[in-house]
């Protein structure tokens, strides 16, 4: 017997993102890089659109700064059975690309990097790990904050943040 695949009712796949829901919409984003003493100092504004897309969460969002543009494609995919998420995400403007495991706590969602083989490097040879925290602040507006490490995970700082206010 070569096996079968399991069937998801219909009802289940509606529901696969109600945890993430919140996420999907239009949004201004203003940008923030992180300062001394982890104060958030305003460096850009953009936009950003989450859709539902056959059975993942596509996000498209363009970041304008200072002197330059990011440009992300990312992808989320909700893993039923072990009830977490996974994150493909695309910089258009750099062409790197990286894949994020992920789960919901306390209302949060956090993805991460570390078991990605595509491990981002400085200068200086050391990887860089990255944290990503989804929050719904109100029915308008969400925040995304990243942190990173460069210590394996054990220590992380913050990186930038971006407000989405819904359009």
């Amino acid at each position: 017997m070569i096996g079968y695949m399991s069937t998801i009712v219909k009802e289940t796949l509606q529901d696969r993102y109600a945890k993430l829901r919140f996420l999907i919409g239009e949004y201004d984003v203003i940008a923030y890089n992180s300062g001394e003493d982890n104060a958030w100092i305003k460096a850009g504004r953009g936009t950003a659109t989450y859709s539902l897309e056959d059975n993942f969460i596509t996000e498209k969002v363009e970041i304008y700064r200072k002197n330059s543009v990011i440009a992300m494609h990312n992808t989320i995919g909700c893993d039923l059975e072990k009830d977490s998420f996974n994150m493909q995400t695309l910089d258009y403007t750099s062409g790197h690309m990286d894949f994020y495991k992920g789960c919901m706590t306390n209302e949060i969602i956090i993805f991460c990097n570390n078991n990605s083989e595509m491990k981002a490097k400085n200068e200086f040879g050391d990887f860089f790990y990255f944290k990503l925290l989804y929050k719904q602040l109100s029915e308008r507006e969400n925040e995304l904050i990243v942190g990173y490490s460069k210590d394996n995970c054990k220590t992380w700082s913050p990186y930038i943040k971006n407000v989405y206010t819904r359009k």
